[in-house]
């Protein structure tokens, strides 16, 4: 652990920070950072302390940057940094939708200053390579971390683009928002025989396998079922706790489980985390997974959550929707979310540090060959999975 009781260059008048770098918080300090995460607009279930948990099942270390009012004073700011060697690599760390600041980086600019120094120090002296996605309100952080010698990233470590449905409008005004064959089948599934509910733990082995049969298909790598099941038990999934953080729906034809996603609930927002189908040609033709998107976005709405996040587009979809091409143009999964209305939502931009001049020399020339970005990809697999093959 490590503090600083004051920041170089504050004025003596104003009341000093407490910066503190550390792997291993009290409970209170844990309790503080739980309850600005999920009080903050911005957030989201990566800052969490029971994801650090999740993700340490899978080899990652957690640190933390907490600033306080002076010692022991209010909880300004923070960010959980999730860490791990790599092969060739390194120790290399990202930080998924944060830092936080109470009240926002513009309250604040004093704490955002305090925590981009930590981060940069970090970045030069513990860490190979540090990733950043800041939230959406972070673009005065994706600046001061610029500033500080971070340079814009494109290594998509977390989604910095997405679709959100605004869950205060009427349902009959979601509806409208959907394409033409998804309204259409709004009226259908019932008589389709197609069910949706709300999984348990007793349904991960169905979620894993669906997950892995999407992930064959589409060429990314699926996360284990071990994985999932402590996702859902530890972010609090089980029916009856609808205040967790992660809920399961199962989608089924005429019985049989065919669909299922998993979302994550901070912040008001209910996001898509995990999502697998069955590819046969009868799930296909009833629309089983856009059935459990609907009633997973009316399930939300029920819930008083304030939007619905499809978990991340291509940049690629995200342009051309800024441009106003129709959502047919789409292509795979992006088209599929596209269909559903949802406006875009951006994060700040992602930025990186890689302090040693060989390793980021390296690293730049690796994403010019073919070869070299297939390692890339690799390296961001074992980020996502734990799984280094």
């Amino acid at each position: 652990m490590s503090q600083i009781s004051a920041l170089p260059g504050r004025p003596a008048e104003a009341a000093p920070l407490t910066v503190t770098v550390t792997d291993q918080p009290s409970p209170a300090a844990l309790a503080q950072w739980r309850q600005l995460v999920a009080s903050s607009p911005d957030g989201d279930v990566a800052q969490l302390p029971e994801w650090a948990g999740l993700r340490a099942t899978v080899g990652f270390q957690v640190r933390y940057v907490l600033v306080h009012a002076g010692p022991g004073g209010e909880l300004l700011g923070g960010a959980q940094i999730l860490e791990r060697p790599l092969p060739l690599l390194g120790r290399v760390g990202y930080l998924p939708y944060g830092p936080l600041i109470a009240e926002g980086p513009d309250a604040h600019p004093a704490v955002s200053a305090a925590l981009c120094a930590a981060l940069t120090e970090l970045g030069h002296t513990r860490l190979r390579m540090l990733f950043v996605q800041p939230p959406a309100a972070g673009e005065a952080i994706s600046r001061e971390l610029r500033q500080r010698g971070f340079r814009d990233s494109e290594a998509n470590i977390a989604p910095r683009q997405t679709l959100r449905l605004d869950l205060t409008r009427e349902l009959s005004a979601l509806r409208g928002g959907l394409s033409k064959r998804l309204r259409t089948w709004t009226n259908r599934w019932e008589s389709r025989g197609v069910t949706v509910r709300l999984g348990t733990q007793s349904d991960v082995p169905v979620l894993a396998e669906l997950l892995a049969r999407s992930g064959e298909h589409q060429g990314f790598a699926a996360v284990s079922a071990d994985y999932l099941s402590t996702l859902l038990r530890d972010l609090g999934g089980e029916p009856g706790r609808e205040d967790g953080h992660a809920v399961l729906f199962v989608g089924e034809l005429a019985g049989r489980p065919v669909a299922a996603a998993l979302f994550s609930r901070c912040s008001g927002t209910l996001k898509l985390r995990f999502a697998g189908m069955d590819r046969d040609e009868a799930a296909s033709r009833s629309n089983v997974p856009a059935a459990v998107q609907w009633h997973a976005i009316e399930w939300a709405r029920r819930a008083g959550l304030r939007w619905f996040d499809f978990g991340g587009i291509s940049a690629e979809t995200a342009a051309a929707l800024a441009r106003g091409e129709p959502r047919d143009s789409m292509r795979g999964v992006d088209r599929f979310k596209a269909s559903f209305g949802g406006q875009l939502y951006h994060a700040a931009p992602p930025v990186e540090l890689i302090s040693n001049p060989v390793l980021r020399a390296g690293y730049d020339l690796s994403r010019r060959w073919p070869l070299g970005r297939r390692l890339i990809e690799l390296a961001k697999a074992a980020l996502r999975t734990g799984r280094l093959r």
